[in-house]
């Protein structure tokens, strides 16, 4: 990792880059994490490693053995399912809010990230090596994070928001790009649904709005437990 300062703290920084390489499969369900090697490989001491450990194990991704280290779980077909549910119902509910309380600022936020979405995927599909490339992970992810964010802010709902976090410390919004990662088709059929819920809250329709946001989320969510699944058969 290039550069592991910034505004997050370096165990949470270090846990969100173990748990994105647990996600796809570059570090398999049943390997043994070493503190010292992740250490020495991040360029920081054990204590953060440590601490990126035990939130990992408080998401059940890893389970600590003392003097060993921790061991892979990874999450289950399972597992992601039912995160992708409770994900839905929550989301749906701030699509449905955001219909009557989204403010100008966030409609123009989620208008830009269907923007960079759109342009993302013209300029990085076509090509394997381009549309699996660290840059298009980078430039996906945020459109995504920014798309969804606009709508969860517009709901205006405190509780929301903190529900979705816990979530989000569980299953991270952005879990499900290994299965789109050069995958054109689901790539298109990801904005095709962001502009469906787009429609809906412009529309001020907030039963389209909650309905297609919690088909979107299920739909994510079977994409990466369908992933899961395979790399599990794979193993």
């Amino acid at each position: 990792m290039d550069d592991i300062e910034g505004s997050e703290s370096i165990s949470d920084r270090v846990a969100e880059e173990l748990q994105r390489r647990i996600l796809n499969g570059v570090i398999p369900v049943g390997s043994w994490l070493r503190h010292n090697s992740i250490a020495e490989e991040f360029g920081v001491s054990r204590t953060p490693v440590r601490e990126a450990l035990r939130v990992l194990h408080a998401r059940g991704i890893v389970t600590i053995v003392k003097n060993r280290g921790a061991r892979v779980n990874g999450h289950s077909g399972r597992d992601v399912r039912e995160l992708g549910e409770v994900r839905a119902a929550i989301e749906g509910l701030a699509a449905e809010l955001a219909v009557h309380r989204i403010n100008d600022a966030q409609v123009l936020q989620m208008q830009r990230a269907l923007d960079d979405f759109a342009d993302a995927i013209e300029r990085y599909t076509g090509s394997p090596e381009l549309s699996e490339s660290d840059e298009a992970n980078e430039r996906w992810a945020k459109a995504n994070s920014d798309f969804h964010g606009a709508i969860v802010a517009g709901s205006g709902n405190r509780q929301l928001m903190l529900s979705l976090e816990d979530i989000g410390r569980r299953l991270p919004l952005n879990s499900s790009y290994p299965a789109y990662k050069g995958n054109t088709r689901l790539l298109k059929q990801n904005l095709q649904e962001h502009q469906r819920i787009a429609e809906a809250i412009l529309a001020h329709d907030a039963e389209a709005a909650r309905r297609a946001m919690v088909d979107h989320i299920k739909s994510a969510s079977e994409s990466l437990a369908r992933y899961v699944e395979e790399h599990e058969r794979r193993a």
